[in-house]
């Protein structure tokens, strides 16, 4: 085949994925993550190291209850969108997500508020209940926001989304980085606050006025309705468990240490590795409807082509990128954190192993097979790898501290990758998928 024929496979390739919306899909969601990622290299610069430990720990802690959000009605309303049938259902499952989901939020943040309040928190992280609790407070706005952007995903509104998205996350950490320069650590978490609400409300306006204003809702039939919140519970407590993967590592190495300082010194660790996810996570945002449709249709020979190229596509981004970062750790800590992190290199290039099994590999395999209805399979390996980790957590940290906890986590996605590859191959490419 002649170079010209290439060209012209690639250039119809490219148009195919603008007209379908995956440029937007890619640039919104690096844009967003980017801004953050940069958002809080700044928000680092105006606290100190100290304080930037306490507003870690506490954002942790919010974290536990984040995962429980609108009871995984908003990741739930992507599916349920797609597989309405005409816009008066689209517009009913939405509300219906919005209405209960708002109302599981009020009991959530009554719940974190004692929770804050009353536990008995190591000596360090103590007298900053009103860190704690104004982080709670956001909650609700939270899940408005959450909820909005995954409707416009679920009704291929992909422009829409993505500036959305950019915008509102732009718009929240600027309020951030203002906070911390004006008044530190308090001030932040109250810009973040405003900044969410305003946020979360704006993003409900814009789906019931521009998206459904002409649009009478049809009620959701009783079945439909106990299937999506089913699938919402399941979906809560698999996202929950990847999630809390994180959370667990930054709450056992507070209780283990009770030092702020080497808690800050993990958190800056993860920082880089953490947001490597803006290379890949727009990938996963993007397929997860065709995989939804597709699976429905039992299309599996569509299915299995375009999985085994979306896993080429992460493993080939994350495994780049990881050996660059990699190879200029210390200067990457040193420019973007200050001298004073540098302690942090060695975590950080373990955590950078570990992110590559978990971004490149772990997330995609588990958001397809999210999106096809499997969340059960992935709920049960997400159980087993965070009993997995707490164990190993728990072994080393006493022994090795941010480098124990870093281990732990790059065994654990090794593990948890391996499971999930043995799952997909069983149902899409195993001898009996495949008759």
């Amino acid at each position: 085949m002649s170079s010209n024929s290439y060209k012209e496979i690639l250039a119809n390739r490219i148009r195919s994925l603008k007209q379908n919306g995956a440029f937007h899909i890619v640039a919104g969601s690096f844009l967003t993550k980017f801004v953050s990622f940069f958002g809080s290299i700044f928000i680092v610069r105006f606290l100190s190291k100290a304080d930037y430990g306490i507003l870690s720990y506490y954002e942790n802690f919010m974290g536990y209850f984040i995962v429980l959000v609108g009871h995984g009605l908003d990741t739930a309303t992507l599916r349920y969108i797609v597989l309405a049938d005409d816009m008066s259902e689209k517009k009913g499952c939405y509300l219906h997500a919005l209405k209960n989901g708002s109302l599981w939020n009020i009991a959530l943040l009554c719940v974190s508020l004692l929770v804050i309040c009353f536990y008995p928190h190591k000596e360090a992280f103590r007298g900053q209940f009103l860190t704690g609790a104004v982080l709670m407070m956001s909650i609700p706005a939270v899940f408005l926001m959450r909820v909005s952007l995954f409707s416009l995903r679920g009704l291929y509104e992909n422009r829409i989304y993505a500036i959305i998205a950019f915008a509102a996350a732009a718009f929240q950490i600027v309020a951030r980085v203002i906070g911390a320069a004006v008044g530190g650590l308090h001030m932040t978490v109250e810009a973040r606050l405003i900044a969410e609400i305003l946020c979360g409300a704006a993003c409900v306006a814009y789906v019931l006025k521009r998206r459904f204003s002409s649009v009478r809702a049809q009620e959701m039939d009783v079945g439909t309705k106990h299937d999506m919140d089913v699938y919402s519970f399941q979906i809560m407590l698999t996202n929950g468990l990847w999630a809390i993967f994180m959370l667990n590592d930054i709450f056992l190495l507070g209780q283990f240490t009770g030092n702020e300082e080497i808690l800050a010194d993990y958190k800056i660790a993860y920082v880089i590795p953490a947001n490597l996810s803006i290379l890949v996570s727009a990938v996963g945002i993007f397929v997860a409807p065709y995989f939804t449709r597709y699976d429905k249709e039992k299309n599996y020979t569509w299915i299995r082509g375009k999985l085994r190229v979306v896993l080429m596509v992460t493993m080939a981004v994350m495994g780049v990128v990881v050996l660059l970062c990699f190879a200029f750790a210390r200067p990457l800590v040193r420019i973007l954190f200050g001298a004073q992190y540098l302690s942090a290199v060695p975590i950080m290039r373990m955590l950078l192993v570990a992110s590559f099994f978990n971004n490149g590999v772990r997330s995609t395999i588990a958001n397809i097979l999210s999106a096809v209805g499997e969340q059960k399979k992935n709920l049960m390996v997400a159980g087993a790898g965070m009993a997995l980790q707490v164990s190993l957590d728990c072994l080393l940290i006493p022994r090795y501290g941010g480098m124990g906890v870093a281990f732990s986590s790059m065994f654990v996605y090794i593990f948890m990758s391996a499971a999930l590859g043995v799952i997909v191959w069983n149902r899409y490419y195993s001898r009996r998928a495949a008759a």
